[in-house]
């Protein structure tokens, strides 16, 4: 194990409050909240490698605003599953396009190989055309899907006429 050096720190009132208040899994005293802090933000600063490690990093980046959502939305007793949706998908595919980003050694092959796993998390745009299929849109504003939806369509529709012109 490595030698572990004695520091010692001074925090303002309000860093106190947030340390002592942090919740960290495994970690009670100060000085195990800091380590976690420490080894949270060189994990940051290296980038990392793991996708799984990837994505539990920015699921514990947005845990704390997708809590006072929820908290919001039980109280307002609105709900929307595009947000919610957003939260759950997210940081996987950001986890993905950052930690298995090919390095600057790799090839052809490896870029194919990215751009083919990117693609999978593509299914997020399935998800999110699957919220305006409901007559009752599941947003917080009902026609949200109707007028954000419309242009992809168009879009869907231009390039269904493009291929049946280019079969014919």
């Amino acid at each position: 194990m490595a030698k572990s050096i004695p520091i010692s720190v001074r925090l303002s009132d309000d860093d106190f409050e947030f340390l002592a208040s942090y919740e960290v899994q495994g970690a009670r005293t100060p000085s195990d909240k800091m380590r976690e802090i420490l080894r949270i933000a060189r994990e940051r600063e290296e980038g990392t490698q793991d996708v799984a490690a990837c994505e539990d990093m920015l699921r514990s980046m947005t845990r704390p605003a997708e809590r006072g959502l929820r908290q919001l939305q039980r109280e307002t007793g609105m709900r929307s599953d595009f947000v919610i949706k957003l939260y759950e998908r997210l940081p996987e595919m950001v986890a993905e396009l950052v930690a298995a980003a090919p390095g600057p050694d790799m090839g052809q092959e490896e870029l194919k190989q990215f751009e083919a796993s990117l693609s999978a998390e593509v299914a997020l745009i399935e998800e999110i055309f699957d919220l305006g299929l409901t007559s009752q849109s599941r947003t917080y504003d009902p026609e949200l899907m109707d007028r954000g939806l419309e242009p992809i369509l168009e879009i869907a529709r231009l390039l269904v006429e493009r291929k049946r012109q280019a079969g014919a």
